[in-house]
């Protein structure tokens, strides 16, 4: 029998773990007006101008009061701006990044692209390969669980 501490599932758990330190260090060491969470909603908004907070915290998988609370923030910085938009009988926020918003995220993106490209680590792995089996583990467990983030 082999030992949970030895499986791909806490494996994945570690990495990510270890992984997720390492980007926040990243962030502070080119000290970066925002954080990796900020930058990964500005991401997310980059390529899904006009998303609607539920929709975001699906995308990001945290609860959508986690997920507003980061919107509040980059709201009140000038870095995306919610605008209300009828939809049916409702009334929803729309998000969209501002040009303040956007040359925040393109320094960022850069440096992020230059850092991973510059490691020796990436350069012998299929990333679009590991990405794709990453998908299916998460999408599996995301499943069989019935697990949502609230």
């Amino acid at each position: 029998m082999e030992h949970y501490t030895q499986s791909l599932p806490y494996e994945l758990e570690l990495t990510s773990r270890v992984l997720h330190e390492a980007a926040r260090c990243f962030f502070e060491q080119n000290n970066f007006p925002i954080s990796q969470e900020e930058f990964i909603i500005l991401d997310c908004l980059y390529m899904n101008p006009g998303i609607i907070q539920i929709e975001l915290a699906k995308l990001i998988m945290k609860g959508r009061a986690h997920t507003g609370k980061f919107l509040k923030s980059l709201e009140y910085r000038g870095l995306i701006a919610r605008n209300p938009k009828n939809q049916g009988s409702k009334i929803i926020m729309e998000s969209t990044i501002t040009p303040k918003g956007l040359e925040i995220y393109k320094e960022i993106s850069e440096a992020l692209d230059k850092h991973i490209s510059e490691s020796s680590t990436y350069a012998n792995i299929d990333v679009k390969k590991l990405i794709k089996l990453l998908k299916l583990i998460r999408e599996d467990a995301i499943k069989k669980f019935d697990i949502k983030f609230n």
